[in-house]
């Protein structure tokens, strides 16, 4: 058996769903009333499952029903949108993916640039993804931390090496000179990112426990609780620059290398696709120091 009914039946179970009639939808179709019943049986014979119920001539979605027809709304928007952008030419899309962390930190303070240089093209943000959803054009790039080289058929650009340390409010400067001193400070810790402080000592060769302190579900929560003065936060330097440029953070240890690397990812077939092109420029140079 084939992974999908055929179109057809699907088309008109569309508009049978949408309007709660087999006849308004035969109307919408200019086909018969008949026509729409065999092709909802059908359907409904593909399926193994009854999609209406029938009582004195009405007809009302079932539970499989309502979940056919939000599949089916998904699906021929996304359809309609593809096909309208590629018949007027006149609007580029591309769906970015990436940790929300990146999102809110990074991306989002600067996209407004973006959006000034080429207003034309429509920017979707989407939950991180990885690289099979990448193969599969779910989404058109992702941009993601990553510890090993991308693969061939995946066109990689370099946004930054990565690079961690501890963070705080300016007020904590003078107890935090050298690591030991962070055995008498109040941690915080981001439960997206609970190795971070382990991957750190053994990276600046910095004894002691670790483990204590309040958490944070996010990322982006534990930065803000660092800058209200709560504790000693380990991040990335990438997403807090600019709250180091401002100086609402510090970083008196300075950071320490990992063995990971931001990047911006792509299908090898699509690097030359005009709004990643695009994308990848604004993306290169926004990422310079």
């Amino acid at each position: 058996m084939n992974g999908l009914p055929p179109l057809r039946a699907l088309h008109y179970f569309h508009q049978a769903a949408l309007h709660s009639s087999f006849s308004v939808a035969a109307e919408h179709l200019h086909v018969t009333h008949s026509a729409i019943s065999h092709q909802i049986r059908q359907l409904e014979s593909w399926m193994g499952k009854p999609l209406f119920v029938r009582t004195n001539g009405r007809v009302k979605l079932t539970a499989h029903g309502d979940r056919l027809l939000l599949s089916c709304q998904q699906a021929f928007s996304e359809l309609r949108s593809s096909c309208e952008n590629i018949r007027t030419g006149l609007l580029q899309q591309i769906r970015i993916s990436c940790a929300p962390s990146f999102l809110s930190q990074w991306l989002i303070p600067r996209i407004s640039s973006f959006y000034q240089r080429y207003p034309e093209i429509e920017v979707h943000f989407q939950p991180l993804a990885q690289v099979p959803q990448l193969r599969s054009e779910h989404v058109d790039v992702l941009i993601l931390s990553h510890s090993e080289s991308p693969e061939p058929d995946i066109d990689a650009m370099l946004v930054s090496e990565d690079e961690i340390g501890p963070l705080c409010a300016p007020h904590f400067a003078s107890q935090l000179r050298v690591g030991e001193d962070l055995s008498a400070m109040p941690l915080l810790h981001a439960d997206t990112r609970l190795h971070a402080w382990s991957e750190w000592a053994s990276k600046a060769g910095v004894s002691g426990r670790f483990s204590s302190g309040k958490h944070f579900e996010t990322l982006t929560l534990a930065i803000q609780a660092a800058r209200s003065g709560l504790g000693v936060l380990m991040a990335p330097r990438l997403l807090v620059r600019r709250e180091l440029e401002e100086g609402s953070l510090i970083a008196p240890l300075g950071f320490v290398p990992t063995d990971r690397a931001t990047w911006m990812m792509t299908k090898q077939s699509r690097r030359d696709d005009s709004e990643i092109t695009l994308f990848r420029d604004w993306l290169r140079d926004a990422a310079q120091p």
